[in-house]
């Protein structure tokens, strides 16, 4: 049985490639300050400190040892390791070469990056360079590897990019700096994605003894930062669209640096900025032939397996953000039982003509709204195979949605009224009609009046003529596309608005066009009617009573 010294055990690579040689049938001893979930059969710690004096814990720590895999390696200098980019990818990896050299062992793999090379702008790729050189000198037989990006479950490259794609339709992206003449646009680096699992099963192939003393690119097939965001995007696990815009490396280096000093795994480092910026490419066939490791594609179902678990760390932006949220969204909107186009068309008719038919059958416009919002939230719920339930169930983060949406759409109300007063004043002279109604009956009876309307129009604008004409156009039942999503808000906007022209003033149907489509976009982007609901009476409870928008007050 082999015993195998991998130094850094306890990173990404690490663990898999721990994993990995544990079912070769390998003995594995773990040099790393802890073993962090590598506990198990066949597994030996022994702490060490990277950052102290190797000379005086190096040797002892390989004792007994037939091999040793180096896999330390730091993205950002300082913070966490403790160590510097020279002494984590120089000095480490010398020490431990020499040390090994030293205890008599036969095998000595050492872990880099593709295109490692001296490098004036970057100090990680410079390094890596000189720790090759630096094993080489220690080692001489030591097979030295080097991986391009490396992806699979537990990595945070492809966490971090589908993390930044969900978030925000738009990925800025650094092109390859210009040349060093000044001249050229600029180009997109190349990247040569590697699975994990192929590099743990290159790393073995070294050890056995394969490849000995040659420096062997282990890197997929090459690709650029634009077709990976497309790969990443059009997953499953996200489905969504996402543009790539180029942003030189420079005017992104000053956030990275800020990431950096906030948070303890930042979304990207400067030496990950200088990378994407530099490419990660290599020539797979030296490492194929000496190997015989096939790197695999990075393809869909890699990308769902590696995001299989992910908790997501940026707030999204996007309507629909993921997969999961449009099964989700498809599953409260019925699923395979989902409302069929003619129920939708129907219910949206008859609730259009009875509202609009309101003011001949009853004057009291509380009254009017009260009784109409009823009997349509009664034929809704009727009529529509809704997961109503689902959709009107009160959660923490819904109701800190309603509440946050509230608030601004009554910072916004303000605005808007102020810009009105200026630019339309006559437009917003007709304010006072409405403020009328506050008078119309006492406030005992109008607030829960209020909560009655606000209620049914929940369920009636934003359920079904919202969330239910979605689930009626998308032809797959099982998901919920993102357009779709922006065409129901704006449709549903619609009819809320085409049903109020005889309710009160134009000013009304304004507010309706704009506050329809807000509560409709809520309502999709929660998964739920509760969210819009309490955003609802928030901003008709302020800016009827608490705060009204007089004209004095715009």
């Amino acid at each position: 049985m082999l015993t195998v010294a991998v130094a850094g055990g306890s990173g990404f690579i690490g663990r898999h490639v721990v994993d990995h040689l544990r079912a070769q049938g390998c003995r594995v001893v773990v040099l790393a300050r802890g073993l962090r979930g590598l506990e198990g059969e066949g597994v030996e710690l022994r702490r060490v400190d990277f950052a102290g004096p190797w000379s005086e814990q190096g040797a002892s720590l390989l004792a007994g040892c037939d091999a040793v895999v180096n896999l330390v390696g730091i993205k950002r200098a300082g913070r966490g390791s403790g160590l510097s980019f020279e002494a984590a990818h120089v000095e480490l990896p010398k020490a431990l070469a020499e040390a090994a050299r030293r205890e008599g062992i036969e095998r000595f793999v050492h872990v880099s990056v593709a295109g490692a090379r001296r490098h004036p702008r970057s100090t990680y790729l410079d390094t890596k360079a000189r720790g090759e050189a630096a094993v080489r000198e220690g080692f001489p037989a030591a097979t030295i590897l080097r991986p391009g990006v490396v992806y699979g479950r537990g990595d945070d490259m492809l966490r971090n990019l589908a993390d930044s794609v969900r978030a925000a339709p738009v990925f800025p992206a650094p092109r390859r700096p210009r040349s060093a003449t000044g001249t050229g646009t600029g180009t997109w680096a190349e990247l040569c994605p590697v699975a994990v699992e192929d590099v743990a099963e290159a790393v073995w192939r070294a050890v056995e003894g394969r490849g000995q003393g040659q420096v062997l690119d282990v890197v997929g097939p090459r690709t650029t930062l634009p077709r990976l965001v497309d790969r990443v995007a059009s997953a499953p696990a996200l489905g969504v669209r996402c543009w790539t815009a180029p942003v030189p490396a420079w005017a992104q280096r000053p956030a990275a640096r800020l990431m950096e000093a906030l948070f303890a795994d930042p979304l990207i480092t400067r030496s990950q900025l200088e990378l994407l910026s530099e490419g990660i490419a290599g020539d797979p066939e030296p490492a194929r032939a000496a190997l015989g490791v096939e790197p695999r594609e990075l393809d869909a179902a890699a990308v769902d397996s590696a995001l299989e678990g992910v908790r997501w760390r940026l707030p999204s932006v996007r309507l629909v953000p993921d997969g999961a949220a449009r099964a989700e969204l498809a599953a409260s909107l019925g699923g395979a039982r989902k409302p069929s186009r003619l129920a939708v068309s129907i219910f949206a008719l008859v609730a259009v003509l009875t509202l609009l038919a309101g003011p001949w059958a009853i004057e009291s416009i509380w009254l009017r709204m009260a009784a109409a919002e009823v009997a349509l939230t009664a034929l809704a719920l009727a009529l529509l195979p809704v997961d109503w339930r689902a959709l009107l169930r009160p959660t923490v983060p819904r109701l800190a949605w309603g509440v946050g949406a509230g608030l601004v759409m009554w910072a916004g109300a303000w605005g808007v009224a102020r810009a009105l007063a200026e630019v339309a004043p006559g437009l917003w002279s007709e304010s006072a009609s409405l403020y009328a109604w506050t008078g119309e009956l006492p406030l005992a009876a109008t607030l829960p009046l209020l909560a009655v309307i606000v209620a049914g129009e929940e369920v009636v604008w934003r359920g079904a003529l919202g969330l239910g004409l979605m689930a009626a156009l998308e032809p797959d039942r099982t998901a919920a596309r993102t357009w779709l999503a922006w065409l129901a808000a704006g449709l549903s906007a619609a009819l809320f608005t085409l049903a109020h022209l005889t309710t009160g003033p134009p000013l009304l149907a304004l507010a309706a066009t704009l506050a329809g489509f807000a509560w409709t976009w809520l309502a999709i982007r929660t998964r739920s009617l509760f969210a819009p609901l309490i955003c609802h009476l928030l901003w008709d409870a302020t800016l009827l009573w608490l705060t009204p928008l007089s004209q004095g007050g715009a």
